[in-house]
C-alpha cells in the first residue's frame, strides 16, 4: 500500500478540469439525431419551441406525456434563444453539455463538503470520464436534466446538513421539484434515499433557537417542492383533463414500476443482477476503484474495524437506489445515470483513505497503454482501413479512409500517452495521469469512431428525400400506420410534418379500398429486412395495395424501412 495521492498543483488541476470539460462538447454538434430516443425528444422539444404550450409537451400533434415538461421547455427555450446560430439539435444538444456541466459542478461540491478540495477535483474527473457519464451527456434525452437536479438537491440538503446552512433546504426543495418535473415520482425518490441517509451526519447547528429555525426551513423546503410540483400537475389535471392525468400517472408511472405497461417497453422481469452488471459497466474504467471500496467497507465490518459514516453514507445511498431499481419491473442502464456521482465519490474515498492499494498502480499503467493503442488506432485508421471487413458499411469505410481533425487529435493522444509514461516510470502511473489520457481517448472517440458511425446512424438525407417526392397537397390525404415514435419525430424534425395517426387495420383497409371520408394512402413503417416488412404488410392489407415511395433508415442490414402505399383500385399519388 502506497502513499495517497499528490495534492493537485494549481495549473495541474485547471488543465485537468479543462480537458475533462471539453469531453462534454466534443461530439456533440457535428453529427445527426441518434436513435433511441433522441428523434422523439427532439422533436417534442421543437414542437413545444413553436406552439409555447409549456404544460403539455407533444409529439407530432399529440400529447406526450411519459415525461414531465421541464427538460422538453429547456431545450424548446434554447432553440428560441439559438434559433439564428444553430439547428434545434444543436441547441438542444448544447443543453444537454450544460446539464453534464452543472452536475459535474454539483458532484465536485458535494466531495468538496465530505472529502475536501482536492478530491472534489478528482471525484469530478472520474465521473466525467465514466462510459456511463459519457454516454448520457451526449444522446438528447431528459436523463440530462434528470442527473443534475438529482445531485443539485443532495448537494444542497449537505450544505444545510453539513455546512449548518439551513436555508438551502429552500434550494433542496426547489431541486426536489425539478427532478420530479423532469421524470416524474422517481425524481423526488432518488433524491430522497441520498438526503435520508445523510441523517447519520450530525448536523452542525446550535441548540434551542437554531434548532426550531432549522425545522421551519424543512417544512419551508417542502412546501417549496409541493408548491412548485403541484402547479404542474394542478396545470396538467386542468388543461389535459382527465383521460391525459389517466395516463400519466397510473399508465406511465404506476404502470412502469409495476410492468403493467408492458406496451412502453424495457420491461424485464427475472432479471434482479440487471443492475450490478450495469454498474461495472457504466463505472468502468473506475470499477476496480468501486469494487477496491466496497471490499473494504465488507472487510472492517467483517473484522468489526470501524467504518467511517461517510462511507455509511456511500454504501446507503448507491445499496437504496440498487434495490429500487431492481425491484422496478422497468429496467435500462440510463436509470442508473443519477447513481453514477456516488461512485464517483467512492473512488475518491479510496484513493483518499489508503491512497493507491496493491494492484492499482499496475492496472492504471496497463489502463494508459490500452488507451496509448486506441488512440494510435484512431489515428492510424486512415492507413488501414481499406483493410477493414467487406460486412462494414462502405459509408464508413469511406469516412474512415479520410484523413481529418480527430485523426490528428488522436495522434497527439498518443504523444501525451508516451509522455505520461515515461515521466512516471519510476514513481508508477497515478490518479491524475489516468483521468487525463482517459479524458483524450473520449475526445478521439468522438472525433473519429463517432463520426464513423454517423455516417450509417444518420436519418436527415432518407426522410427529406422520401418526403420532398410526395406533392404537398396530397400529404393532408396521408396517414401513418405502424408509425412509432422514432418515425413519428423523425418526419417532424427533418419535415415539418405531423403524420396523422391510424391504429385500426379495418380503417387502413377502408382507405386504402378509398372508401374514407378523410384519407386516400397509408404511411407504414417496419423494422428489418424490405421481404420482413413486405411479409407485415401482405398480413396486414389484404385489398390490392401498391407503394408508391420507399426508403429506409440506418444500416441497411438492421434498417427501418418507411412505405407510401395507396390502393391499386385508386389513382395513386404521382412521385415527383
Amino acid at each position: 500500500m502506497q502513499s495517497s495521492p499528490e495534492k493537485l498543483t494549481g495549473a495541474y488541476a485547471v488543465t485537468i478540469t479543462l480537458l475533462c470539460l471539453s469531453t462534454l462538447f466534443f461530439g456533440q454538434f457535428s453529427r445527426d439525431l441518434w436513435t433511441p430516443d433522441e428523434p422523439r425528444v427532439a422533436a417534442i422539444s421543437l414542437e413545444m419551441s413553436r406552439t409555447g404550450d409549456f404544460v403539455i409537451p407533444r409529439l407530432s400533434g399529440r400529447a406526450f406525456i411519459e415525461k414531465p415538461p421541464l427538460f422538453f421547455a429547456v431545450s424548446a427555450g434554447f432553440i428560441r434563444m439559438l434559433g439564428k446560430y444553430a439547428d434545434p439539435a444543436q441547441a438542444i444538444r448544447l443543453a444537454v453539455a450544460l446539464f453534464g456541466v452543472a452536475t459535474l459542478l454539483m458532484t465536485f461540491l458535494l466531495a468538496k463538503r465530505l472529502y475536501g478540495t482536492t478530491d472534489g477535483l478528482i471525484a469530478a474527473a472520474l465521473l466525467s470520464t465514466m462510459i456511463g457519464f459519457a454516454q448520457t451527456f451526449h444522446w438528447i434525452r431528459v436523463d440530462a436534466a434528470l442527473c443534475f437536479f438529482v445531485m443539485a438537491a443532495v448537494w444542497s440538503f449537505a450544505e444545510a446538513r453539513l455546512g449548518g446552512r439551513p436555508w438551502f433546504l429552500l434550494l433542496a426543495g426547489l431541486f426536489t421539484a425539478g427532478a420530479f418535473l423532469t421524470k416524474g415520482p422517481i425524481g423526488p425518490v432518488l433524491t430522497a434515499i441520498p438526503c435520508a441517509a445523510m441523517f447519520i451526519f450530525r448536523p452542525e447547528v446550535k441548540e434551542g433557537s437554531a434548532n426550531r429555525s432549522t425545522i421551519f426551513f424543512y417544512m419551508a423546503g417542502l412546501l417549496v417542492f409541493i408548491l412548485a410540483a403541484g402547479a404542474w400537475i394542478i396545470l396538467l389535471r386542468l388543461h389535459g383533463g382527465e383521460e391525459l392525468w389517466h395516463e400519466w400517472f397510473w399508465v406511465n408511472q404506476v404502470g412502469r414500476l409495476t410492468g403493467t405497461a408492458a406496451a412502453k417497453g424495457h420491461i424485464r422481469t427475472g432479471k434482479p443482477f440487471y443492475y450490478l452488471v450495469q454498474t461495472a459497466a457504466d463505472t468502468m474504467p473506475w470499477f476496480p476503484l468501486v469494487l477496491i471500496w466496497a471490499g473494504t467497507i465488507v472487510k472492517n465490518m467483517v473484522k468489526h474495524s470501524p467504518v467511517s459514516k461517510k462511507d455509511i453514507f456511500l454504501f446507503a445511498w448507491a445499496a437504496g437506489i440498487l434495490v429500487l431499481l431492481s425491484l422496478s419491473a422497468t429496467k435500462r442502464g440510463i436509470y442508473m445515470a443519477p447513481l453514477l456521482p456516488a461512485f464517483a465519490l467512492m473512488g475518491a474515498s479510496i484513493l483518499q483513505e489508503i491512497g493507491y492499494p496493491r494492484g492499482v498502480k499496475g492496472y492504471l499503467t496497463a489502463w494508459i497503454w490500452i488507451c496509448t493503442g486506441l488512440l494510435a488506432l484512431f489515428a492510424l485508421i486512415p492507413f488501414v482501413a481499406g483493410f477493414l471487413p467487406h460486412k462494414i458499411p462502405a459509408p464508413v469505410i469511406l469516412f474512415l479512409k479520410t484523413v481529418h481533425s480527430g485523426n490528428i487529435l488522436a495522434g497527439l493522444g498518443v504523444i501525451i500517452c508516451l509522455y505520461l509514461i515515461s515521466t512516471t516510470r519510476k514513481t508508477g502511473v497515478d490518479i491524475k495521469a489516468a483521468i487525463f489520457v482517459t479524458a483524450f481517448l473520449y475526445i478521439g472517440i468522438w472525433s473519429v469512431p463517432a463520426r464513423a458511425v454517423n455516417t450509417v446512424k444518420r436519418m436527415k438525407n432518407d426522410f427529406t428525400s422520401f418526403v420532398s417526392r410526395i406533392p404537398e397537397n396530397a400529404r393532408p390525404r396521408i396517414a401513418g400506420f405502424n408509425l412509432n415514435e422514432t418515425m413519428l419525430g423523425c418526419f417532424y424534425y427533418y419535415s415539418d410534418w405531423a403524420v396523422p395517426r391510424v391504429s385500426n387495420v379495418f380503417r387502413v383497409n377502408r382507405i386504402l379500398s378509398g372508401k374514407d371520408k378523410q384519407f386516400d394512402s397509408i404511411i407504414i413503417n417496419k423494422d428489418g429486412s424490405r421481404s420482413r416488412a413486405l411479409e407485415f404488410i401482405n398480413k396486414t392489407i389484404y385489398i390490392p395495395w401498391q407503394i408508391i415511395q420507399e426508403t429506409h433508415t440506418g444500416n441497411p442490414k438492421h434498417s427501418r424501412r418507411i412505405f407510401l402505399i395507396t390502393g391499386r383500385t385508386q389513382k395513386g399519388i404521382p412521385a415527383k
